[in-house]
């Protein structure tokens, strides 16, 4: 009996091992860990199963991709762009999707489902409090590697297992200055791309973080609506593509005409096989139609209730646009209610 007891004491040891070795690792890291690559673009970092990555939000995920459950070929998405603070140069994307086995992962979501996790992670746990561009967080999860940059997702793997958790450490910070370049700081006189591996100049410097790039003009206005790439270029030729978010700015107004600045998200979408030093873009989530800066501020002067098109004044266009909108609601926030 004695024997008995202590050959199932072993067994138990040694299950209660091969589960903790089972754990993931977790570390702690700066966003420009996370974003290190090698010579061809490819991310590097694989210390550690899952990371904590701290630094301001930079985006409201319904102002560049769509949540609504089942829309589109991978249904409801919702994303943010987290910057690090100080010496640590570089943001980081957190992705979320619904249909994972559409893009070679593994399960999906049920719309039901799908409104649940997003409102988790659009609140803190703590306090409930809704996320917003300007806040300081600390962002826990998985990562992946796709089209050039690290993002913290869930493997493209539906389940809790791989669930990333967001916190609040400071609402209301403020959202970081935007790094002021031209063209000439993101591509050579050919028209090609400023790539540098170590990250010091270039493209991958300014990669995840919010920028203004100064001096340019849009090429194709013709292309201009939600969910939309434009070109813009500089005097000397070079140009760069910005993509436009899906806030309802690009429908209100005109795209600015003649120079302009561009003030927005510095991101990166490479082919998904590679290669890993192109794709490089600007995403501007929203257009406050102040026609000088391609960029959004939130509420303009002349703030009136119902003015909701922004033209300082309360009259039948806000209602035509009120009617286009009634019983609308922004998925994962109205239902975490």
């Amino acid at each position: 009996m004695r024997k008995m007891i202590w050959i199932f004491a072993i067994v138990c040891t040694v299950i209660s091992i091969s589960l903790a070795d089972d754990e993931p690792t977790v570390g702690i890291v700066s966003h420009r860990e996370l974003q290190a690559i090698d010579s061809n673009g490819k991310g590097t970092y694989e210390a550690t199963d899952k990371v904590v990555v701290e630094g301001i939000v930079l985006n409201a995920p319904e102002m560049i991709l769509n949540p609504t459950p089942g829309l589109g070929f991978m249904g409801g998405q919702w994303q943010i762009y987290i910057q690090g603070e100080g010496e640590d140069h570089a943001g980081t994307a957190v992705w979320y999707g619904q249909y994972y086995n559409r893009v070679g992962g593994s399960g999906e979501y049920t719309n039901q489902e799908l409104i649940e996790e997003m409102c988790r992670i659009n609140t803190d746990p703590d306090t409930g409090y809704i996320f917003n561009p300007g806040d300081r967080v600390r962002v826990t999860g998985w990562y992946k590697f796709y089209g050039g940059k690290m993002n913290i997702n869930e493997k493209h793997v539906a389940g809790s297992q791989y669930d990333f958790s967001i916190e609040l450490i400071k609402p209301a910070v403020g959202l970081p200055t935007p790094e002021s370049i031209t063209l000439e700081g993101l591509k050579h006189a050919d028209n090609s791309f400023i790539y540098d591996p170590n990250r010091l100049y270039g493209c991958e410097y300014y990669q995840g973080c919010l920028v203004r790039i100064e001096g340019v003009k849009i090429d194709d206005p013709q292309s201009w609506g939600p969910d939309q790439t434009l070109t813009v270029s500089d005097s000397s030729g070079r140009n760069f593509q910005v993509k436009l978010g899906i806030g309802r700015g690009f429908l209100r107004y005109s795209a600015p005409t003649g120079w302009i600045d561009v003030i927005g998200i510095f991101d990166q979408e490479a082919p998904g096989s590679g290669p890993y030093n192109i794709g490089y873009r600007v995403w501007v989530p929203n257009y406050d139609g102040n026609g000088l800066v391609l960029t959004d501020r939130g509420y303009q002067r002349g703030n009136l209730p119902g003015d909701i098109n922004g033209d300082y004044s309360v009259d039948l266009l806000d209602l035509a646009e009120l009617s286009e909108n009634w019983l609308r609601s922004v998925p994962g926030l109205i239902d975490c209610l």
